[in-house]
Protein backbone atom coordinates (compact mmCIF):
# COMPACT_ATOMS: atom_id res chain seq x y z
CA UNK A 1 0.00 0.00 0.00
CA UNK A 2 1.28 3.47 -0.82
CA UNK A 3 2.10 5.77 2.08
CA UNK A 4 -0.85 8.04 1.26
CA UNK A 5 -3.17 5.06 1.70
CA UNK A 6 -1.47 4.09 4.95
CA UNK A 7 -1.84 7.42 6.68
CA UNK A 8 -5.46 8.16 5.79
CA UNK A 9 -6.93 5.21 7.66
CA UNK A 10 -10.36 5.87 6.16
CA UNK A 11 -10.02 3.95 2.93
CA UNK A 12 -12.60 1.22 2.61
CA UNK A 13 -11.15 -2.23 3.28
CA UNK A 14 -7.78 -0.78 4.29
CA UNK A 15 -7.97 -2.06 7.84
CA UNK A 16 -9.21 -5.59 7.09
CA UNK A 17 -7.70 -7.68 4.31
CA UNK A 18 -9.08 -10.51 2.19
CA UNK A 19 -12.68 -11.60 1.65
CA UNK A 20 -13.73 -10.46 5.12
CA UNK A 21 -12.57 -6.98 4.17
CA UNK A 22 -14.69 -7.18 1.03
CA UNK A 23 -17.84 -8.05 2.98
CA UNK A 24 -17.16 -5.33 5.53
CA UNK A 25 -16.59 -2.94 2.64
CA UNK A 26 -20.11 -3.58 1.32
CA UNK A 27 -21.56 -2.63 4.68
CA UNK A 28 -19.36 0.46 4.87
CA UNK A 29 -20.61 1.55 1.47
CA UNK A 30 -24.22 1.18 2.59
CA UNK A 31 -23.53 3.28 5.68
CA UNK A 32 -21.71 5.92 3.64
CA UNK A 33 -24.72 6.10 1.33
CA UNK A 34 -26.91 6.82 4.34
CA UNK A 35 -28.74 3.49 4.20
CA UNK A 36 -28.65 3.38 8.00
CA UNK A 37 -29.95 6.85 8.70
CA UNK A 38 -31.17 6.93 12.28
CA UNK A 39 -31.12 5.07 15.56
CA UNK A 40 -34.19 2.87 15.47
CA UNK A 41 -34.70 0.12 18.10
CA UNK A 42 -37.50 -1.25 15.94
CA UNK A 43 -34.86 -2.05 13.34
CA UNK A 44 -32.66 -3.64 15.99
CA UNK A 45 -30.10 -0.84 15.78
CA UNK A 46 -29.69 0.10 19.45
CA UNK A 47 -28.14 3.31 20.70
CA UNK A 48 -24.58 2.88 21.97
CA UNK A 49 -23.24 4.46 25.15
CA UNK A 50 -20.12 6.27 23.98
CA UNK A 51 -17.90 8.98 25.46
CA UNK A 52 -16.66 11.33 22.75
CA UNK A 53 -13.51 13.45 22.97
CA UNK A 54 -12.80 16.08 20.31
CA UNK A 55 -9.41 17.79 19.89
CA UNK A 56 -9.05 20.54 17.28
CA UNK A 57 -5.90 21.70 15.52
CA UNK A 58 -5.40 24.32 12.80
CA UNK A 59 -6.71 21.99 10.06
CA UNK A 60 -9.28 19.66 11.53
CA UNK A 61 -10.53 17.64 14.46
CA UNK A 62 -9.22 14.48 16.12
CA UNK A 63 -12.07 12.26 17.30
CA UNK A 64 -11.77 9.68 20.08
CA UNK A 65 -14.70 7.36 20.76
CA UNK A 66 -14.69 5.43 24.05
CA UNK A 67 -17.26 2.61 23.99
CA UNK A 68 -18.61 1.81 27.45
CA UNK A 69 -19.88 -1.61 26.36
CA UNK A 70 -17.27 -4.25 25.57
CA UNK A 71 -16.81 -4.34 21.80
CA UNK A 72 -16.26 -7.87 20.45
CA UNK A 73 -13.07 -8.71 18.63
CA UNK A 74 -13.31 -7.66 15.00
CA UNK A 75 -15.76 -4.81 15.60
CA UNK A 76 -15.34 -1.77 13.37
CA UNK A 77 -16.65 1.76 13.86
CA UNK A 78 -17.88 3.56 10.75
CA UNK A 79 -18.48 7.31 11.09
CA UNK A 80 -20.17 9.70 8.69
CA UNK A 81 -21.32 13.32 8.90
CA UNK A 82 -24.85 14.39 8.03
CA UNK A 83 -26.45 17.81 7.73
CA UNK A 84 -29.67 19.03 9.33
CA UNK A 85 -31.72 17.27 6.67
CA UNK A 86 -29.95 13.94 7.19
CA UNK A 87 -27.91 14.15 3.99
CA UNK A 88 -24.35 12.77 4.14
CA UNK A 89 -21.57 15.34 3.91
CA UNK A 90 -19.40 14.78 0.87
CA UNK A 91 -15.59 14.78 0.83
CA UNK A 92 -12.60 14.49 -1.46
CA UNK A 93 -11.82 10.96 -2.64
CA UNK A 94 -9.09 10.22 -0.07
CA UNK A 95 -11.62 10.57 2.78
CA UNK A 96 -14.74 9.33 1.05
CA UNK A 97 -16.60 6.27 -0.12
CA UNK A 98 -18.99 6.85 -3.03
CA UNK A 99 -18.35 10.56 -2.61
CA UNK A 100 -19.47 10.77 1.03
CA UNK A 101 -17.14 11.31 4.00
CA UNK A 102 -16.51 8.12 5.95
CA UNK A 103 -13.97 7.11 8.60
CA UNK A 104 -13.70 3.44 9.45
CA UNK A 105 -11.48 2.20 12.27
CA UNK A 106 -11.07 -1.05 14.14
CA UNK A 107 -12.16 -0.78 17.78
CA UNK A 108 -9.18 -1.62 19.95
CA UNK A 109 -9.32 -1.77 23.75
CA UNK A 110 -12.74 -0.15 23.66
CA UNK A 111 -11.57 2.86 21.67
CA UNK A 112 -11.72 4.12 18.10
CA UNK A 113 -9.85 7.16 16.76
CA UNK A 114 -9.87 9.10 13.51
CA UNK A 115 -9.23 12.56 12.10
CA UNK A 116 -11.62 14.85 10.25
CA UNK A 117 -9.79 17.43 8.09
CA UNK A 118 -12.32 20.22 7.65
CA UNK A 119 -11.02 21.38 4.27
CA UNK A 120 -11.32 17.83 2.84
CA UNK A 121 -15.09 18.00 3.38
CA UNK A 122 -17.47 19.52 0.87
CA UNK A 123 -20.07 21.66 2.61
CA UNK A 124 -21.33 25.17 2.08
CA UNK A 125 -22.29 26.55 5.45
CA UNK A 126 -20.55 26.43 8.83
CA UNK A 127 -22.68 25.28 11.73
CA UNK A 128 -23.89 22.24 13.62
CA UNK A 129 -23.83 18.90 11.82
CA UNK A 130 -24.21 15.36 13.17
CA UNK A 131 -21.46 12.79 13.54
CA UNK A 132 -23.13 9.39 13.21
CA UNK A 133 -21.12 6.31 14.17
CA UNK A 134 -22.26 2.75 13.44
CA UNK A 135 -20.48 -0.29 14.88
CA UNK A 136 -20.45 -3.41 12.73
CA UNK A 137 -18.69 -6.76 12.81
CA UNK A 138 -18.51 -10.03 10.92
CA UNK A 139 -19.14 -13.01 13.16
CA UNK A 140 -17.33 -16.30 12.40
CA UNK A 141 -19.25 -18.18 9.71
CA UNK A 142 -21.58 -15.28 8.96
CA UNK A 143 -22.31 -14.25 5.38
CA UNK A 144 -22.80 -10.58 6.12
CA UNK A 145 -21.79 -8.10 8.83
CA UNK A 146 -23.96 -7.46 11.85
CA UNK A 147 -24.85 -3.94 13.00
CA UNK A 148 -24.19 -3.77 16.75
CA UNK A 149 -25.38 -0.25 17.40
CA UNK A 150 -25.16 3.42 16.61
CA UNK A 151 -24.49 6.76 18.28
CA UNK A 152 -24.83 10.40 17.27
CA UNK A 153 -23.22 13.62 18.53
CA UNK A 154 -23.31 17.24 17.43
CA UNK A 155 -20.33 18.19 15.30
CA UNK A 156 -19.62 21.87 14.60
CA UNK A 157 -17.96 22.66 11.27
CA UNK A 158 -16.17 26.02 10.82
CA UNK A 159 -16.06 28.18 7.71
CA UNK A 160 -14.79 26.10 4.82
CA UNK A 161 -11.19 26.52 3.61
CA UNK A 162 -9.21 25.26 0.63
CA UNK A 163 -7.92 21.70 0.87
CA UNK A 164 -4.13 21.33 0.86
CA UNK A 165 -2.46 17.95 0.98
CA UNK A 166 0.77 19.71 1.93
CA UNK A 167 -0.84 21.33 4.99
CA UNK A 168 -2.23 17.96 6.04
CA UNK A 169 1.30 16.52 5.91
CA UNK A 170 2.89 19.41 7.84
CA UNK A 171 3.53 17.49 11.13
CA UNK A 172 5.07 14.56 9.25
CA UNK A 173 7.29 16.87 7.21
CA UNK A 174 8.28 18.61 10.44
CA UNK A 175 9.54 15.34 11.94
CA UNK A 176 11.44 14.44 8.76
CA UNK A 177 13.13 17.85 8.61
CA UNK A 178 14.03 17.79 12.31
CA UNK A 179 15.91 14.51 11.78
CA UNK A 180 17.46 15.71 8.52
CA UNK A 181 18.71 18.92 10.21
CA UNK A 182 19.85 17.18 13.40
CA UNK A 183 23.51 18.06 12.70
CA UNK A 184 22.89 21.46 11.13
CA UNK A 185 22.25 22.25 7.48
CA UNK A 186 21.75 19.07 5.41
CA UNK A 187 23.18 18.52 1.96
CA UNK A 188 21.24 19.28 -1.21
CA UNK A 189 21.11 15.53 -1.77
CA UNK A 190 19.20 15.00 1.50
CA UNK A 191 16.72 17.77 0.69
CA UNK A 192 16.13 16.34 -2.79
CA UNK A 193 15.49 12.85 -1.44
CA UNK A 194 12.91 14.09 1.08
CA UNK A 195 11.17 16.22 -1.54
CA UNK A 196 11.00 13.34 -4.03
CA UNK A 197 9.70 10.97 -1.34
CA UNK A 198 6.81 13.29 -0.45
CA UNK A 199 5.90 14.00 -4.07
CA UNK A 200 5.92 10.33 -5.09
CA UNK A 201 4.52 8.70 -1.94
CA UNK A 202 1.82 11.23 -1.17
CA UNK A 203 0.98 12.12 -4.77
CA UNK A 204 1.51 15.85 -4.27
CA UNK A 205 -0.14 17.57 -7.27
CA UNK A 206 2.06 19.84 -9.37
CA UNK A 207 0.00 22.87 -8.34
CA UNK A 208 0.96 22.31 -4.67
CA UNK A 209 4.68 21.60 -5.13
CA UNK A 210 5.58 25.27 -4.70
CA UNK A 211 3.76 25.08 -1.36
CA UNK A 212 5.79 21.98 -0.52
CA UNK A 213 9.04 23.82 -1.29
CA UNK A 214 8.01 26.73 0.92
CA UNK A 215 7.21 24.35 3.77
CA UNK A 216 10.62 22.71 3.43
CA UNK A 217 12.30 26.12 3.61
CA UNK A 218 10.53 27.20 6.80
CA UNK A 219 12.54 27.22 10.06
CA UNK A 220 12.79 23.74 11.53
CA UNK A 221 10.29 23.20 14.36
CA UNK A 222 12.09 21.87 17.43
CA UNK A 223 8.96 20.89 19.38
CA UNK A 224 9.14 17.17 18.67
CA UNK A 225 6.36 16.39 21.12
CA UNK A 226 3.87 18.65 19.32
CA UNK A 227 4.88 17.29 15.90
CA UNK A 228 4.64 13.68 17.10
CA UNK A 229 1.18 14.28 18.56
CA UNK A 230 0.14 15.94 15.29
CA UNK A 231 1.18 12.88 13.29
CA UNK A 232 -0.55 10.49 15.72
CA UNK A 233 -3.80 12.43 15.52
CA UNK A 234 -3.91 13.14 11.79
CA UNK A 235 -2.69 9.68 10.82
CA UNK A 236 -4.05 7.20 13.40
CA UNK A 237 -3.71 4.29 10.96
CA UNK A 238 0.05 4.81 10.74
CA UNK A 239 1.84 2.51 13.18
CA UNK A 240 4.69 4.00 15.28
CA UNK A 241 7.21 1.52 13.89
CA UNK A 242 6.32 2.49 10.31
CA UNK A 243 6.93 6.14 11.12
CA UNK A 244 10.22 5.34 12.88
CA UNK A 245 11.35 3.29 9.87
CA UNK A 246 10.73 6.31 7.68
CA UNK A 247 12.70 8.59 10.02
CA UNK A 248 15.54 6.06 10.15
CA UNK A 249 15.76 6.21 6.36
CA UNK A 250 15.75 10.02 6.54
CA UNK A 251 18.68 9.87 8.97
CA UNK A 252 20.65 7.93 6.32
CA UNK A 253 20.15 10.48 3.52
CA UNK A 254 23.70 11.79 3.90
CA UNK A 255 25.38 8.61 5.13
CA UNK A 256 25.21 6.61 8.38
CA UNK A 257 22.82 8.00 11.02
CA UNK A 258 24.51 10.57 13.23
CA UNK A 259 24.42 10.49 17.01
CA UNK A 260 22.22 13.60 17.06
CA UNK A 261 19.75 12.11 14.57
CA UNK A 262 19.52 8.91 16.60
CA UNK A 263 18.76 10.93 19.73
CA UNK A 264 15.97 12.76 17.94
CA UNK A 265 14.44 9.53 16.68
CA UNK A 266 14.58 8.11 20.22
CA UNK A 267 12.74 11.16 21.60
CA UNK A 268 10.11 10.85 18.86
CA UNK A 269 9.68 7.14 19.64
CA UNK A 270 8.96 7.98 23.28
CA UNK A 271 6.46 10.68 22.27
CA UNK A 272 4.74 8.10 20.05
CA UNK A 273 4.21 5.88 23.09
CA UNK A 274 7.12 3.43 22.86
CA UNK A 275 8.49 2.79 26.38
CA UNK A 276 12.06 3.98 26.91
CA UNK A 277 13.08 0.54 28.19
CA UNK A 278 12.23 -0.86 24.72
CA UNK A 279 14.41 1.62 22.84
CA UNK A 280 17.49 -0.64 22.64
CA UNK A 281 15.38 -3.30 20.94
CA UNK A 282 13.81 -0.74 18.59
CA UNK A 283 17.20 0.85 17.82
CA UNK A 284 18.53 -2.54 16.76
CA UNK A 285 15.43 -3.28 14.68
CA UNK A 286 15.82 0.07 12.89
CA UNK A 287 19.54 -0.59 12.35
CA UNK A 288 20.44 2.62 14.18
CA UNK A 289 23.08 1.11 16.46
CA UNK A 290 26.37 2.98 16.51
CA UNK A 291 28.96 1.62 14.08
CA UNK A 292 31.83 3.32 15.94
CA UNK A 293 33.36 0.61 18.13
CA UNK A 294 36.20 2.70 19.62
CA UNK A 295 35.91 6.51 19.26
CA UNK A 296 39.43 7.14 20.60
CA UNK A 297 40.98 4.79 18.08
CA UNK A 298 39.05 6.46 15.27
CA UNK A 299 40.35 9.88 16.36
CA UNK A 300 43.88 8.53 16.81
CA UNK A 301 44.16 9.46 20.50
CA UNK A 302 44.21 7.61 23.80
CA UNK A 303 41.60 7.78 26.53
CA UNK A 304 43.73 10.12 28.62
CA UNK A 305 43.58 12.83 25.92
CA UNK A 306 42.45 16.30 27.02
CA UNK A 307 39.49 18.14 25.55
CA UNK A 308 41.93 20.25 23.53
CA UNK A 309 43.59 17.08 22.19
CA UNK A 310 40.19 15.66 21.18
CA UNK A 311 39.22 18.83 19.31
CA UNK A 312 42.58 19.05 17.55
CA UNK A 313 42.45 15.39 16.47
CA UNK A 314 38.90 15.84 15.17
CA UNK A 315 39.77 18.93 13.12
CA UNK A 316 42.88 17.24 11.67
CA UNK A 317 40.99 14.10 10.62
CA UNK A 318 38.07 16.10 9.30
CA UNK A 319 40.27 18.30 7.10
CA UNK A 320 41.25 15.34 4.94
CA UNK A 321 37.56 14.55 4.26
CA UNK A 322 36.48 18.03 3.22
CA UNK A 323 34.11 17.93 0.19
CA UNK A 324 36.48 20.16 -1.82
CA UNK A 325 39.25 17.59 -1.48
CA UNK A 326 37.15 14.70 -2.78
CA UNK A 327 34.97 16.60 -5.27
CA UNK A 328 36.83 15.25 -8.33
CA UNK A 329 37.21 11.71 -7.05
CA UNK A 330 35.01 8.71 -7.90
CA UNK A 331 31.46 8.66 -6.46
CA UNK A 332 32.43 5.72 -4.24
CA UNK A 333 35.20 7.80 -2.66
CA UNK A 334 32.84 10.74 -2.07
CA UNK A 335 30.28 8.44 -0.44
CA UNK A 336 32.99 6.96 1.77
CA UNK A 337 34.12 10.46 2.77
CA UNK A 338 30.55 11.33 3.83
CA UNK A 339 30.34 8.13 5.87
CA UNK A 340 33.69 8.79 7.57
CA UNK A 341 32.64 12.37 8.35
CA UNK A 342 29.53 11.18 10.18
CA UNK A 343 31.50 8.53 12.05
CA UNK A 344 34.19 11.05 13.04
CA UNK A 345 31.53 13.42 14.35
CA UNK A 346 30.04 10.63 16.44
CA UNK A 347 33.46 9.61 17.77
CA UNK A 348 34.18 13.25 18.62
CA UNK A 349 30.89 13.72 20.49
CA UNK A 350 31.34 10.43 22.34
CA UNK A 351 34.89 11.28 23.41
CA UNK A 352 33.85 14.73 24.67
CA UNK A 353 30.90 13.31 26.63
CA UNK A 354 33.29 10.90 28.36
CA UNK A 355 35.23 13.81 29.84
CA UNK A 356 34.23 15.08 33.31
Amino acid sequence: MRWWGKIIGGLIGAIIAGPIGGLIGLALGAIADGAIVEIDPAKNVPELDVDVRLIDDEMGRFVQLYFKQDAPSGAVSVSILVDGRGRPVRAIDAFADRGNFVANRAIERGRSEFYVPFSALRYRKPGVYTLRTTVIMLAPGADEPTTLGQTEVDFILPKHQRWSRVDFLRPLMGLCLSVLHADGSPTKRGIKLIRRFFIDSFEIPRAQRGELDRLMNEPVVDDLHRLSQGVKRRMPALQPQELLELLAEVSRCDGPPSRSARRQIKDIAIYLGIPENRWDEMEQRLDLMSKVADPWEMLGIDRAATVADIKKAYRTKLAGLHPDKVARMDPEIRDLARTRTVELREAYEHALEDKP
